[in-house]
C-alpha cells in the first residue's frame, strides 16, 4: 500500500537526523505510517559555519534537488519538521512549492519567523536560546496566534548544560508533542 502522509526532517547546522529530537521524530511518524525523508545536507555545506543565514542560502540547492523528486500532490497530510537553520529552509520551501504543510519548528531562527502561521505550526524553543530571543518569539506567536512551547533553563540545544534529567524530561515532552501531531 503506498504511504498517503509523509513528513520531511529539516536538520539544523550542527544538528542532524540521526540526534535525538529528530531521530525519534522519524520514529514516531514512521509508526504512524508516514513516509519519511531525512535531509542531510550539513556535509555538503562549505561556508562559514558561523554565518548561519549564508549555509542556509548554500543549503537550499541540495534541499530542492531532493525536494524537486517528490510528487507533494499524492499526499494528504505533510508534516515538516525542522531544526535551527532547518526552520528557515522548511518554511521556505513550503512557499516555493505552493504545498500545505504543518509544522513543527524546533528552536527557529530570526529568519523563520515570516514563515509561522496560525494554525498549521507549534514552535517549541528555549527560553535562553542566543538565536532568537525568547521575549520576542513568544510576542511575535501571541501576535501570530501560533501555538509555542518554551522550556525554561535551556537554549537552542534543548538541553540542560546541568542536569540530564532535564534534557530527558524535554525530550519526552517534546515526543508527547510529536505523538499529538501525528494523525
Amino acid at each position: 500500500m503506498e504511504k498517503t502522509k509523509l513528513m520531511i526532517e529539516f536538520p539544523g547546522r550542527n544538528y542532524s537526523t540521526d540526534k535525538p529530537l529528530l531521530y525519534y521524530a522519524g520514529k514516531i511518524f514512521e509508526n504512524r505510517d508516514y513516509e519519511v525523508i531525512r535531509l542531510d545536507y550539513n556535509f555538503k555545506l562549505t561556508g562559514d559555519k558561523n554565518d548561519i543565514e549564508g549555509l542556509i542560502e548554500e543549503a537550499k540547492p541540495f534541499v530542492k534537488e531532493v525536494l524537486d523528486k517528490i510528487d507533494f500532490k499524492k499526499y494528504e497530510d505533510i508534516v515538516f519538521i525542522s531544526k535551527s537553520m532547518g526552520t528557515t529552509l522548511a518554511g521556505y520551501f513550503e512557499e516555493l512549492y505552493k504545498i500545505r504543510v504543518r509544522h513543527i519548528y524546533l528552536t527557529p531562527l530570526q529568519s523563520a519567523l515570516k514563515y509561522l502561521k496560525r494554525g498549521k505550526c507549534i514552535v517549541v524553543a528555549g527560553k535562553n536560546d542566543r538565536f532568537l530571543d525568547s521575549r520576542r518569539l513568544k510576542i511575535y506567536c501571541v501576535e501570530q496566534d501560533v501555538a509555542l512551547k518554551q522550556f525554561d533553563d535551556v537554549g537552542h540545544s534543548l538541553e540542560s548544560e546541568d542536569d540530564i534529567n532535564i534534557t530527558f524530561a524535554i525530550l519526552m515532552v517534546i515526543v508527547k508533542l510529536y505523538k499529538g501531531f501525528s494523525n
